[in-house]
């Protein structure tokens, strides 16, 4: 079966379990990836035995098993502390109440644990709907608790152990007491009904108020609703969030921004949005949220109570909002429908089983965020009296809801302690908040949103390394899905997500064609887009080293290019690269950065360009190999999208590596695939499945690192002939922590693992892959890794010319250094500093409330 790895993003609705396990040893080096040997994360973890390494004090004797595997794998003391504070409290019954009072004013005819009878029921047709057994412990305590969760109106006993829950009953007609006669398991002076006959209870719960909505129709107020957009914003997509931005900005409502905390470039860039426009704030507030995280919660809690205490700021709903979504609706409509139907809620509800959404979700589960992970820590029981609910966590929230949901009660109080330690709150807090108080009759199920959902594409376990449980993430709307958006022209949605410029900008310019006819259409820079990767503020990351190798040697390069006899330039520093896209295909790196000219002293800002080279080979058309598409080797591989984050593939030795390799229709059959490392060691071979439909696979080889320098082979087998081939470089690390690197420290980075890359040597397959394992490779790979200073720049720069190839050059701000004219940046249609007009801001226009 093919290898493949799993790795991805954020926000979902529908989870499904996962095993977790221990992680290995690590040691303390430089990475792109957290990665010893494998694709485990090197969570510096001890041996059980060694006590050094469990400075904490459990409070309890701690025996479940989740919680002992998140124990041992946390980094932190402080982490494995909190674990077991939270297991042990859990195991007192002291984490949340068990029992949480509901305040919604619209119950059943009776109360909860009502008896109704005995009533019959038929295999193939069933009274009730929903069914789980208890075994051990059915009783019309547990089952009537149990149905109430799933929100169902009835809970019915049948045969001893089974648990029946449904909103009707009675369609076989009541029966004889004597046939309910079945002892309860979990309660013996109780009748747990009898076969095909159930002991009927009701739940004390009134049906789902579920209110109709309409896109068009009478609006009875005079007064239009305002609305606060919260925009929760993370990545480097700055240029997305200004055009996101300029599509629903007006001056009668607000914006509120939060940018994540470890995202400091997009909060500087948009922090001058302030002092621009009066409606637009940054919270200064700032969370770092990971995907399923209580964080998320805590933050949307905290906005809402910010945005309550700005007295200047009068708003009626609050609508949160992602750098990936986009409207699909004017503003207008939008504003029209929500007057119309001012005072409700809107959230999209799961659907109809509750109990399996319950499941999915995991909210039978203990949770715990702490070192940048969410922990599971095992099962819970869910608390009495509450029908749960959840969905979607993008929402419309009434101002009167958001005002309740801030206050103190027993209700609140609650809800609040059980969702701190559950997965993906934000999906479900709200939603059973507004269930259970006296908000339950304002629910719309809708949450003015489209979501690209493909389940096969979007459910790949891609968050496991930073939660135990597996999830699904939206896809990207992309060019052939327009006449899906056209759909919901008459429907009450009006945003969809997700969308992003780096994967496909064509279906955001139809869409503002369609929203914006009155804009421009024909600027120079509609089909080009410019997503920052690095600049020179950022924090310092593992990951900066292996950019800033590549960086240094296309400036090299491209000052080389431009020299002549009476104008030396240097470079001095990097400011910041982008990587540049043109009608949505990735048309290499922009670096911008200052250089200074020796004679004069005088520095200057400049920008160059260079595109990626392919290397790329079939050497048997005719064969299987002939319906190869592409081998692509890269980092940061999304599943779901089928692209490298890495956009221009930047590989160093601390890379978590990825092959993908796409492929036409044509007949099943197996091919092997070789890694080579630059001496010709054959460093791992994997047989992977091509199935005879169109493909596209990825393999993640599970190589230790450091990966020696160099350029690196992989070749593809089929029948022990090598059929295709491609190479790629690894670069050496010039740079550590920004600072050039040291001797020690490039004998460190720079040969290899000092050992197999796999636990197994492939030295027989030498002769078929045609690779010669010579003396002279190895001396010269020995010499290399001891390089530094200029000579390492050197061998950075020989290796750099044969992967990237320069196009261009321009100077910021100036015409002129004195000795070398050069295209001004801001005038040239390729510079991140050229006009960008989709994308800019230039003030409010003063007749339509606007942004020009």
């Amino acid at each position: 079966m093919e290898k493949v790895p799993r790795v991805g993003e954020r926000q979902d609705m529908h989870v499904t379990d996962i095993t977790t396990t221990p992680s290995r040893v690590s040691i303390n080096k430089p990475t792109d990836r957290n990665k010893t040997n494998g694709s485990d994360p090197p969570l510096q973890i001890h041996d059980s035995t060694d006590k050094k390494s469990f400075q904490f004090q459990p409070k309890c004797n701690i025996t479940v098993k989740d919680s002992l595997s998140a124990i041992s794998r946390a980094k932190t003391e402080l982490c494995k502390q909190e674990i077991a504070d939270v297991s042990c409290l859990s195991l007192e019954g002291k984490l949340f109440p068990k029992d949480i009072q509901n305040y919604c004013p619209f119950k059943g005819n009776h109360t909860s644990g009502f008896y109704y009878g005995c009533f019959g029921d038929k295999t193939e047709q069933r009274d009730l709907s929903h069914h789980k057994e208890f075994p051990d412990t059915n009783s019309p305590k547990n089952c009537i608790k149990y149905c109430t969760s799933g929100g169902y109106l009835y809970a019915g006993l049948q045969y001893m152990k089974e648990c029946w829950c449904g909103d009707r009953f009675g369609s076989h007609g009541k029966v004889d007491t004597s046939l309910c006669n079945n002892q309860c398991p979990g309660d013996p002076s109780k009748p747990c009904g009898g076969y095909q006959a159930n002991s009927i209870y009701t739940t004390g719960l009134g049906a789902k108020i579920k209110n109709p909505v309409e896109l068009l129709g009478p609006i009875t107020q005079t007064t239009q609703v305002k609305i606060v957009f919260v925009l929760t914003l993370n990545g480097r997509a700055v240029r997305q969030v200004r055009r996101l931005l300029k599509a629903i900005y007006h001056r009668d409502h607000f914006y509120y921004i939060h940018v994540d905390s470890r995202q400091q470039y997009l909060y500087d860039e948009l922090l001058p949005l302030e002092s621009m426009l009066p409606n637009v704030r940054l919270t200064r507030n700032r969370f770092a949220t990971i995907w399923g995280g209580a964080s998320l919660l805590q933050a949307h809690l905290a906005f809402i109570k910010e945005l309550l205490e700005m007295t200047d700021w009068t708003w009626d709903y609050y609508i949160n909002l992602s750098e990936s979504d986009y409207p699909i609706k004017n503003l207008e409509t939008l504003v029209n429908f929500l007057t119309r139907y001012n005072g409700k809620v809107f959230m999209k509800s799961h659907g109809r089983d509750t109990p399996k959404f319950l499941k999915k979700q995991g909210l039978d589960q203990i949770f715990h965020e702490c070192d940048n992970h969410l922990w599971r820590l095992g099962p819970r029981e869910l608390p009495n009296g509450l029908r749960f609910d959840g969905g979607s966590d993008w929402v419309g929230l009434h101002r009167k809801f958001c005002e309740y949901v801030i206050t103190s009660d027993p209700l609140l109080d609650g809800l609040k302690e059980f969702y701190k330690y559950t997965l993906l709150p934000a999906e479900s807090f709200f939603h059973t908040v507004l269930q259970n108080s006296i908000f339950c009759d304002k629910w719309m199920d809708n949450n003015l949103h489209v979501t690209n959902w493909i389940r096969k594409k979007g459910c790949k376990c891609q968050n496991k390394h930073i939660v135990d449980w597996c999830g699904c993430s939206p896809n990207d709307f992309k060019s052939t899905d327009l006449q899906r958006l056209m759909v919901f022209e008459q429907r009450p949605r009006f945003f969809a997500r997700k969308f992003e410029p780096a994967v496909n900008q064509d279906i955001i310019n139809s869409l503002d064609l369609y929203l914006f006819k009155d804009r421009p259409q024909d600027m120079k820079s509609y089909t080009k887009y410019w997503q920052n990767e690095f600049h020179f503020k950022d924090k310092t990351s593992n990951k900066t080293d292996t950019l800033l190798s590549f960086y240094g040697s296309f400036q090299r390069k491209s000052l080389e290019s431009q020299k002549l006899s009476s104008c030396h330039l240097k470079p001095v520093r990097t400011l910041e690269s982008n990587a540049y896209f043109v009608e949505d295909h990735y048309n290499g790196a922009l670096v911008l950065y200052e250089a200074q000219h020796e004679q004069s002293g005088k520095i200057v800002t400049l920008e160059s360009h260079f595109t990626k080279r392919r290397h790329y080979i079939v050497s048997d058309p005719q064969g299987p190999a002939g319906r190869l598409l592409s081998l692509e080797i890269g980092t940061e591989y999304d599943l779901k999208e089928n692209i490298f984050r890495n956009f221009g593939q930047l590989i160093g030795p601390y890379s978590d590596l990825t092959l993908e390799h796409s492929w036409s229709s044509g007949s099943d059959f197996t091919v092997s695939v070789a890694w080579i490392d630059p001496t010709d060691v054959v460093a791992a071979s994997y047989d992977i499945e091509i199935p005879g439909t169109n493909h596209i696979g990825s393999l993640k080889p599970d190589l230790k690192v450091p990966l020696r320098p160099g350029v690196w082979k992989v070749k593809l087998m089929h029948k022990w002939e090598v059929v295709a081939e491609t190479s790629f470089l690894v670069v050496p690390l010039t740079t550590f922590q920004h600072r050039p690197v040291k001797f020690q420290q490039v004998l460190s980075f720079h040969n290899g693992p000092g050992s197999l890359y796999i636990d197994k040597d492939f030295k027989d397959f030498d002769t078929v892959l045609q690779v010669n394992r010579t003396v002279q490779l190895q001396k010269d790979a020995d010499s290399n890794g001891r390089k530094t200073g200029d000579q390492l720049d050197q061998w950075v720069d020989n290796l750099t010319k044969a992967f990237w190839e320069y196009q261009n050059i321009c100077i910021s701000g100036e015409s002129s250094i004195g000795c070398l004219e050069l295209d001004i940046c801001e005038k040239t249609l390729w510079s991140s500093r050229s006009e960008d007009p989709k994308s800019e801001l230039h003030g409010i226009d003063s007749k339509s409330g606007r942004l020009r």
